[in-house]
Formats: structure tokens, C-alpha cells, sequence
């Protein structure tokens, strides 16, 4: 073995031995924390070649990758006063780019990849950067074509099908997020992130038992623990109840302020006819987040299943501040005000309602009962009407 290593390295060039040993150092005096004396020792390396434009192009990355980024800009102006081969100009041309991209100066950035792609039309990094600078500028569709382009010169990197998921997903193109997360776990199926992205984007897609498989395999390969908590949704969603509060009462041993699993065994347990221990999960879960509207709305409607009947008021009045059109809180905070007699202001809210949702057969006959209390009789026969779909 000794001897194999001492032919190897006989066979290394003294110059690029001494190349190695220095890039040996600038790794060690980074991981040291030492950056400045890391700086300085690339700078030595650069302006100790004999010619700049060669050779010069692996310590100008290092520098761009430690964000010094005005030095790397400086000697790769320097190094576009020389002649190159097309393979080095366009490399020179994509650092640049990298280097501006750094400075937040995109737009020039822009225009440098472009050169580079126009001697390396197939170079799937320099598609990546152009992909950066379109995120950046707000043009996501422009990004999502220099992604295409990527795949197409390496289309097996599950790392760049996965960032084009994202930003399908960030934009509201769930089935194009899907085909892009499914592709991920073909090429990587061991990886637990891909599989779980491929779950959220089964049930955006209405596809519960398909994505509470992908959500299993993501925990089985290693996924966090949250994970969980959304096969317990699945599970929940196609009437395992059982099911689901295993799996969430697990989640909640190991994670006892997890505001996920709070809130959605909450649910489990309500479904279940356990609304005592459910408004108990939900207040657990409302000192960890009294803004969430949707926590608002569940634990009003909860409240009031318990008898509870101002605090869901106060809890639903919340949610509405949050979202003052929400039809399903209109709705709860109407059947609350109605329940302890407080008749102007149901009337007012299931009137909103109607308004928003004219065809919500459960709010005019509420609607209908109100007027009733108030001895608005003709408007009570209207609402009757309405919600028997004998008038419009």
C-alpha cells in the first residue's frame, strides 16, 4: 500500500503537489475559523502564477464561495484581457456571473451566464445560477424554463427536480410540483424529504390513501418526527381514527408542545365524541399560537360544543378580525350568538353570511329561526323558502 501511494504521488507534478498542499491549507484555516488568513493565502496563490489566465480559475471559486466576492470580480477582469479557449472563457464568464450574483448585482449577472451559455449551451450549472438571478428578479416562469434546460443536459440530478418542485409548489402548480417530487424519489427512493414533498402534494391533489403511503415511507426512511402527525391526517381523512390517535399520541410523547399534532388530535378525539379532552388539547395548543385562524375557528366550534358558549364568541370574533369573510366562522359565530339568545347579532353574521354564500341552505334556515325570535315573520318564511329552494 505504502509503495502504491509513493507511485501515485511520483506521479503528481511538483507544481500541482504544491498546488494541493496550499488548497490543504486554505480548507484547514477555514475550518479553524481563520477566513482572513485563508483570504490572504488564496490572494498569494492567484498573483503567484505566472500567467493569469491560467490556472487561476479553482482559487477565484474559493474565494466566491467564502463571499469575497469584489476581489474575485477584479482578478477575473483582469483575466478577460487575455486570450482563452472557449471551455475557459465561459468558465471566466460564469464566475463572473456568480461574483455579481453575490454583489445583489443581478441583472449584470444575467447577462455574463448568458455569454457563458453561449459557449457551453449544455452546461447544466450555468442554467442553475441563470435560474437564481430569474428567483431573484420575481420572473419564477423564466426560472422554471432555465431549470427545464438543466434537466435536460443532466436528467438525473433529483437535486435540481426538487428545487423545480418547489417552485411549482410556491406558485400553486401542485401537479407540476408532484411530476417533479415523484421524479425525485424514482431517481432517490431512499430519501425521506422527497417523499414526504410527494405526500403534501398527493393531498393538494385530493389523493389521500396515495399520499399517506408516501408519508409511511418517509417516516420509514428516516423522516422527522412530524411527518407523522400528517400520515395521522391521512389516516384521519379515510376514517382510521384509531390509527390516527396512535400515531398522534406517539407524536405528541416525543414532542409535547407540537402544535400540529395538538390541533389535529383534537380533531381525532372530537370525531371520536371526546370533546372534553379535545378543548383541552386545543387550549394547550392556543398558548402556542393564539393568532392561527384556523385554531381559532376549530376551537371556537369545540367551545361551544362543551357548553362554553362566550368563549367561543371571543374565539370566533378573533378569528374573524384575522379574516372578516371566513363563511365557515360566519357560520359557527351565527349558530353561537343564536344558541344563547343574543338574536340582533346572529342576525347580523348569518346575513353576512348569505350575502357571501347564497347558497348555504344551513345558514338560512338559521337565518330563518332568528327572524322568527324577532318576530320578523314575512323574512322568516323568506329565509324558510330560500333554504327549501322555493324562492331564490
Amino acid at each position: 500500500m505504502v509503495d502504491t501511494l509513493t507511485a501515485l504521488q511520483n506521479r503528481i507534478p511538483l507544481k500541482n503537489k504544491y498546488n494541493i498542499l496550499k488548497m490543504m491549507k486554505v480548507d484547514w484555516l477555514l475550518y479553524k475559523g481563520k477566513n482572513n488568513k485563508a483570504i490572504e493565502e488564496l490572494i498569494s496563490m492567484i498573483e503567484k502564477k505566472d500567467n493569469l489566465g491560467k490556472g487561476s480559475y479553482e482559487e477565484i471559486k474559493r474565494l466566491i464561495d467564502i463571499q469575497v466576492y469584489k476581489e474575485a470580480q477584479a482578478y477575473l477582469e483582469s483575466m478577460l484581457e487575455h486570450n482563452h479557449r472557449s471551455d475557459q472563457l465561459s468558465e471566466i464568464y460564469f464566475l463572473m456571473a456568480r461574483s455579481l450574483y453575490g454583489q445583489a448585482l443581478v441583472e449584470e449577472a444575467l447577462k455574463y451566464i448568458e455569454f457563458a451559455l453561449q459557449l457551453q449551451p449544455n452546461n447544466s450549472e450555468y442554467f442553475n445560477l441563470q435560474a437564481d438571478c430569474y428567483l431573484e428578479l420575481g420572473e419564477w416562469e423564466q426560472a422554471t424554463q432555465c431549470l427545464n434546460q438543466s434537466l435536460r443536459s443532466s436528467p438525473g440530478d433529483a437535486e435540481s427536480i426538487y428545487r423545480l418542485g418547489t417552485i411549482y409548489q410556491f406558485h400553486g402548480e401542485f401537479k407540476e410540483a408532484l411530476n417533479c417530487f415523484s421524479g425525485c424519489c424514482k431517481l432517490k427512493p431512499f430519501n425521506p424529504n422527497y417523499w414526504e414533498m410527494k405526500g403534501e402534494m398527493l393531498l393538494k391533489n385530493s389523493q389521500i390513501n396515495a399520499a399517506a403511503s408516501c408519508f409511511y415511507k418517509a417516516v420509514k426512511y428516516g423522516g422527522r418526527m412530524q411527518i407523522l402527525t400528517r400520515l395521522a391526517y391521512c389516516y384521519a381523512k379515510i376514517g382510521q381514527l384509531k390509527k390516527a390517535q396512535k400515531l398522534l399520541e406517539r407524536v405528541l410523547k416525543n414532542v409535547p408542545d407540537d402544535f400540529d399534532g395538538l390541533c389535529n388530535l383534537a380533531s381525532v378525539y372530537h370525531k371520536l365524541g371526546k370533546s372534553d379532552q379535545a378543548y383541552k388539547l386545543l387550549q394547550r395548543a392556543y398558548t402556542l399560537n393564539c393568532n392561527d385562524p384556523l385554531l381559532l375557528n376549530n376551537f371556537g366550534f369545540i367551545s361551544n360544543k362543551v357548553g362554553r358558549n362566550r368563549k367561543a364568541i371571543d374565539l370566533l370574533n378573533k378569528a374573524l378580525v384575522i379574516n372578516p369573510n371566513d363563511q365557515i366562522v360566519l357560520y359557527n359565530l351565527g349558530v353561537c350568538y343564536a344558541k344563547i339568545g343574543m338574536f340582533e347579532e346572529a342576525r347580523n353574521v348569518l346575513e353576512q353570511l348569505t350575502y357571501l354564500d347564497k347558497g348555504n341552505k344551513n345558514a338560512w334556515t338559521i337565518l330563518g329561526n332568528v327572524y322568527e325570535q324577532l318576530l320578523d315573520y314575512n323574512k322568516a318564511v323568506d329565509c324558510f323558502n330560500v333554504s327549501l329552494g322555493l324562492a331564490n
